[in-house]
Parts: C-alpha cells; sequence; structure tokens
C-alpha cells in the first residue's frame, strides 16, 4: 500500500506520546486528523478554481474525575504551542462542570485490519481532475447546455490515542464527484453523481452523460401532489438512508424518544418492522466504502447487521448507556450499506402503471423522530411513469415522508451502489444503496425549484 498523505501513523503516535507526556490530567486523550484535500469546481463550462491544502487537527481532551474539556490546535511542531494547548484543556477541564455520563479513557484495543487508502485517489493529480471535468464540459457544450461540477478529493490518515495505554490509525482516501447541467434558459436541469474511495471506480463519462441527459429530458409540465407509487434512484435513496443512521439508538428507544420504543417501555429489537426484503448493515471493510474500524473514542467498530429481513437486529449503545444496561456497548454505524435485489431500473419502469421516477432529494430537514420522517425537495430530474414508460417530465415537490412506510411499502429492489449522498457535494459518510420503487410516496406539495 502506497504511504498516506499528511502525517504517517508513527508520527501522529509520536505527537500523541508527547501530549500525554505533558499532560498533568487524571486521563487524557489525542485525536488527531491529518492529510490532504484538493478540489476542482467547474461554472459556465470552465473549470473557475481548482486547489488543495494539507492540514493536521490535534483535539486534546483533558479529564478531571468527571469533569472534561477540549481544545483543538494545529501547532504540533513547537514544544511549547503543544503545551500551552495542552495546559488550556487542563484550565476549562478544571472549570467544567461535572459531566455525570462520562466513562473512563480506553485502554489498548484490538482493530480490524482496514484497507481504505487508494493510491489511485491519493496520488490523484490535477491534470486527471481537469480531464475528467473535460468530459462534462465538452458534452454539455455539444447539447448547448451548460455544466456546474464540484471535485472533491480527500486522503490521510486519522488516530486516537489515551493515557490508558491506547492508540490506533487509520489511512482513508475519498473522493466526491457531482455534476449539474442546464439549459442556457434555466429552465431545465439535470444532475448526476459518483463517490468511491477508489479513484478507478469514479465513472465521468457516465455522470456526463446521465446529467446531460436528464437535462434534455426534464423540463416543468404540471402534475398535482399526491401519493405516488415512486421509483427513487440510488442517489435519492442514499440522501434518506444517511439520515437514518442516528435512527439505530438503544438509548433513544429505551427512553420512549424514537420508533423503536416499545409502547409501555423498552425497545422493539427482534421485531419485524419493514418488508423482509430490507436488509441494513454496516461495515468498516465493505470494498471501496471503506471507514473508520473505531470510533472517536477508540472504541473498536465492526461489520453489524441493524435490520435483518425486515427485522430489528441491533441498535447502538455507547459506553455510559451499555453500563446501565449491564450490556456490552456498540457504537453507531459510520458507512451503511442496505442489500440490493435484482431488479433493473427498466423492470421497475415496466412494472408501473402510474408513478413517478425521482433523480435526488434537496434541502432534506427532519420533521418527527418517532416515525422517522422527513421532508425535502426533489430536484433535476423528476418524471412521470404511465402503463410502463417514462411519458413526460414534471414539475419538482417537496415531500413529507416517513422512512419507516417508505421501507415497509417496498415493491422492487436494484442492485446497490455507493452514491454522493451528500448535500454539499463533499465526500460523505460512504453510503451504498439500491434504486427502490414504493408505493405511497408522499408527494405533498407542488415546488417552483428547477
Amino acid at each position: 500500500m502506497a504511504e498516506a498523505k499528511g502525517l504517517s501513523s508513527d508520527d501522529l503516535k509520536a505527537i500523541s506520546d508527547r501530549v500525554i507526556q505533558l499532560s498533568n490530567a487524571d486521563q487524557c486523550r489525542v485525536n488527531i486528523n491529518s492529510g490532504w484535500r484538493g478540489y476542482t469546481r467547474v461554472a459556465t463550462n470552465r473549470i473557475t478554481s481548482a486547489g488543495g491544502a494539507d492540514a493536521t487537527s490535534i483535539n486534546i481532551t483533558s479529564v478531571f474525575g468527571k469533569r472534561v474539556a477540549s481544545v483543538s490546535t494545529n501547532s504540533f511542531e513547537d514544544d511549547a504551542l503543544l503545551a500551552a494547548a495542552v495546559r488550556r484543556s487542563e484550565t476549562m477541564a478544571r472549570l467544567a462542570p461535572e459531566s455525570p455520563e462520562y466513562v473512563d479513557e480506553l485502554a489498548a484495543q484490538n482493530y480490524q485490519d482496514n484497507q481504505a487508502y487508494y493510491e489511485s485517489t491519493g496520488e490523484l493529480e490535477p491534470l486527471t481532475r481537469a480531464e475528467a471535468a473535460a468530459i462534462a464540459i465538452q458534452q454539455a457544450k455539444a447539447a448547448g447546455q451548460i455544466a456546474a461540477s464540484y471535485m472533491d478529493v480527500q486522503a490521510g490518515t486519522s488516530s486516537v490515542a489515551t493515557s490508558n495505554g491506547l492508540f490506533g490509525s487509520h489511512s482513508k482516501t475519498g473522493v466526491a464527484y457531482t455534476l449539474t447541467s442546464r439549459t442556457r434558459d434555466g429552465l431545465q436541469s439535470g444532475w448526476a453523481g459518483d463517490e468511491a474511495n477508489d479513484w478507478n471506480n469514479i465513472e465521468s463519462q457516465r455522470v456526463a452523460d446521465d446529467a446531460v441527459r436528464k437535462c434534455r429530458d426534464w423540463r416543468k409540465t404540471n402534475l398535482d401532489p399526491g401519493q405516488y407509487t415512486a421509483i427513487l434512484e440510488p442517489t435519492a435513496v442514499g440522501m434518506l438512508m444517511l439520515r437514518m443512521m442516528n435512527a439505530f439508538n438503544q438509548r433513544t428507544a429505551d427512553e420512549g424518544r424514537s420508533y423503536f420504543s416499545k409502547a409501555g417501555g423498552g425497545n422493539r429489537l427482534g421485531e419485524q418492522l419493514f418488508d423482509d426484503r430490507v436488509t441494513i448493515y454496516s461495515d468498516p471493510a465493505y470494498r471501496d466504502a471503506e471507514s473508520s474500524p473505531f470510533d472517536r473514542s477508540g472504541e473498536p467498530i465492526s461489520r453489524q447487521n441493524w435490520i435483518q429481513s425486515g427485522a430489528v437486529e441491533n441498535l447502538a449503545r455507547s459506553r455510559f448507556w451499555a453500563g446501565q444496561l449491564n450490556q456490552e456497548p456498540l457504537p453507531g454505524p459510520n458507512n451503511l450499506i442496505m442489500a440490493g435485489g435484482n431488479d433493473s431500473l427498466e423492470e421497475m419502469i415496466a412494472s408501473t402503471e402510474r408513478g413517478v421516477l425521482l433523480t435526488r432529494f434537496w434541502y432534506i430537514r427532519g420533521l418527527n423522530p418517532r416515525i422517522i420522517s422527513y421532508t425535502g425537495l426533489s430536484r433535476d430530474g423528476t418524471f412521470l411513469i404511465e402503463d410502463g414508460k417514462i411519458t413526460r417530465p414534471v414539475n419538482n415537490f417537496r415531500f413529507n415522508q416517513s422512512l419507516v412506510e417508505m421501507l415497509q411499502n417496498v415493491e422492487m429492489i436494484g442492485p446497490s451502489v455507493r452514491v454522493a449522498a451528500s448535500e454539499n457535494s463533499s465526500v460523505s459518510t460512504p453510503i451504498v444503496v439500491p434504486t427502490l420503487k414504493v408505493n405511497n410516496f408522499n408527494l405533498s406539495s407542488v415546488s417552483d425549484a428547477i
């Protein structure tokens, strides 16, 4: 494996050791992120800016009893400045109120081997990024459209260390590429995107093809709001499932604050709550969606099923909450995979008497955690399906939808792919999801958005 950008694991351990040696606190934890981030931006069919920067951030947590405080710094070469940061965190900790839920820092842990650093991304040249952008620019120009895109590239190493003898480090790369193409009158728009840890899996030509084609085919015609059979392309599914990750929390369930709460107390672990084809899990070693094998406190993360064949198999438990229950802690997911099926998009469309095809969403916001409901807007390609065919493009909508009901109303499932699930076009939590055909998706009102 190629050497990661940013400071090496040995460098991060040396810095962590220095902090811990300088510390006078009862306990100390050091979290470091070090790496490089680059970008290429396109607007009005030209590359308008590109660049990159190295950065290292050190977060120092000091603990006295149950009084806890943290300070961040990027000064690590000068011992005096590093010592000053340690002293600041200690001063703040002494002044902080006691945290009744503080749990002692972890001792040494064993972590799953996880090769998430891809040389294809870590050594990606600006010229290669520009060549990928040029594909979209040329295709948009040929179609009489205007392209705007953003490519975010990250490469580096993170680490966690404690005064109780723990040290872990993890190197990772990631790239996100999103493209919007619009007509010159601004009335038609198409979007496409891709995300991967491995640059070789970014499909620049496919992204250009999809965005330009959707822009060509989409122009608003009127369609009333209502509950429709909906075919959600993987990006639309991924943007919703990214929001569902935090719902897998046992404490909120036990305290009666989530959909996974049981009436009268307790949680719904083991209950069949979704369509039996729905399986959702996390796996830090999932190929090209790898994530860190430890959380911020240093707790090991391994593959976990959250929903298995529609039944709730696990809910995350913090170390504090696990201690209250006399159970083992279970960190929450830091990537999310929804098992796919064999139904193609063409088969989904052909089987639909009347429905709507949705490309992606925008401005997604939470509504009600008790039913895991969200609202947001469709964008950049919304189409009416009639008698098994796409008949016309239609206006965008605001949706108000319970993700619980969506996963209960599944009709068909396509193969799973990694998607660009972030609204800001940056590398996000790795999300791998299928195309879904669902019943009664609530398109609650018409949106004037393009």
